[in-house]
């Protein structure tokens, strides 16, 4: 990449089109998974920007990026915001990329005000593009973000594998990331994560600003139902040991039982795997990954085992032997309620009146939270609820309060103002 070429600064607009267009495809919204060409380029970009601007710019051992401002000085607290860069496959441009955005929006003009003496700042600051949030192309998502709260070893996450293989440290270092480059900052005295709903609440309540008080917890399940290959001529359908077969039965069962006794929770099976994936081939391995959120981690419980043994019963039924291969439940985590204080004060000194809310999807602020790092994540409206498809859409007017508010969060906390009024 041309290293000179010029950057727009803290124009959202101008670098959100830019970053937004590496991995586009018309109609088929931005596919950049993790560790992916395509994210290599998104997160060159990302850097050449925030150096441009002043940045220091430095990445750990598993990717994650830090654009630092050390505006207080070496041994001076630290405060982070920011969101991720990769994507779903054929996903919309705002989730996590704005929140990355605005961050680095937010830090330049920050950064300008402290060259010319408007803001004293007592904590430095650093803007994150955390790796592989999505978790579309490696599994377990909230990667990043993870490995640097201590949730996850390093190792660990480097030995993840995708579909092909590959695992991710491996990719990481074909697109230049191979270890870790500068001095990266301490754990920060508070996260601050600015992010697309990804629901219709805050429409609906006809809000733009929404504070999130905590999570839903989730129960995800990767099940396997491992059968043996035949030819799907010849082989007596009695002798027939058919892995699709259970996992078509299981995954009926899966949606009667949550549907009759549970409806209020959220549940999917999203990704099914077959192999060996030919039309003349009984399926010898079938691979599911089921999903269940809600506010009760009993319920969740109670839910899980009921169609964990649905899903043998299928497996009995159809002479396939069952594997579970993943069964983790991620509890509901309440954010670090002193920041909440303070976006919401800022909110309404900013002339935007605050929705408190909890959010069914999970985040890196959810992530950092739950591992002892105070904080806070910020809501700005999703036109019509849309996530995760090329029509995701938040409208200008939303992404300008959002940054508003961030930027106005971030002056605060930098300068020592941790406590609300």
């Amino acid at each position: 990449m041309d290293n000179t070429v010029t950057m727009p600064g803290a124009d959202l607009t101008a670098i959100f089109d830019r970053i937004s267009a590496i991995g586009a495809r018309p109609g088929e919204g931005v596919t950049r998974l993790a560790a992916s060409a395509e994210d290599g380029t998104a997160r060159a970009f990302f850097a050449t920007w925030m150096a441009q601007g002043g940045a220091r710019i430095v990445q750990d051992a598993v990717g994650n990026q830090f654009a630092c401002f050390d505006w207080a000085g070496e041994g001076s607290p630290w405060i982070f915001a920011g969101s991720h860069l990769d994507t779903q496959p054929r996903g919309g441009r705002f989730d996590g990329t704005l929140g990355v955005l605005a961050a680095g929006c937010a830090a330049l003009d920050l950064d300008a005000e402290v060259r010319a003496g408007r803001t004293r700042p007592t904590h430095n600051l650093a803007v994150v593009n955390w790796t592989n949030e999505e978790g579309a192309r490696y599994q377990p998502s909230l990667t990043g973000s993870s490995v640097f709260s201590g949730a996850m070893p390093l190792a660990d996450a480097l030995a993840l594998v995708d579909g092909a293989g590959i695992p991710l440290g491996d990719a990481l270092a074909a697109i230049g990331v191979d270890g870790k480059t500068g001095h990266i900052p301490p754990r920060p005295e508070a996260y601050i994560e600015l992010h697309v709903e990804q629901g219709r609440t805050l429409t609906e309540a006809g809000r733009r600003i929404g504070v999130i008080e905590g999570t839903w917890a989730a129960r995800k399940m990767t099940v396997t139902w491992i059968g043996r290959a035949a030819h799907t001529g010849p082989t007596p359908m009695a002798d027939r040991r058919d892995a699709l077969l259970a996992a078509a039965q299981g995954i009926a069962a899966f949606e009667a039982i949550i549907a009759a006794n549970h409806p209020h929770l959220h549940r999917s099976a999203a990704r099914l795997v077959v192999e060996s994936n030919s039309p003349n081939v009984v399926v010898e391995r079938a691979t599911v990954w089921f999903e269940l959120r809600g506010l009760d981690v009993a319920e969740l419980d109670r839910a899980g085992d009921a169609v964990l043994a649905a899903f043998s019963t299928a497996a009995a039924g159809t002479g396939t032997r069952l594997e579970i291969a993943a069964d983790a439940l991620r509890p509901p985590a309440g954010m670090a309620s002193h920041l909440m204080a303070v976006v919401g004060e800022t909110a309404r000194s900013c002339g935007f009146e605050p929705l408190i809310m909890r959010s069914v999807a999970g985040h890196d602020a959810v992530a950092l939270q739950n591992s002892g790092i105070p904080s806070a994540l910020i809501f700005i409206p999703s036109v019509g609820g849309v996530a995760h498809h090329p029509d995701e859409l938040t409208q200008p007017e939303d992404v300008q309060a959002g940054l508003t508010v961030l930027t106005a969060v971030l002056r605060r906390l930098v300068q020592g103002g941790f406590h609300a009024g």
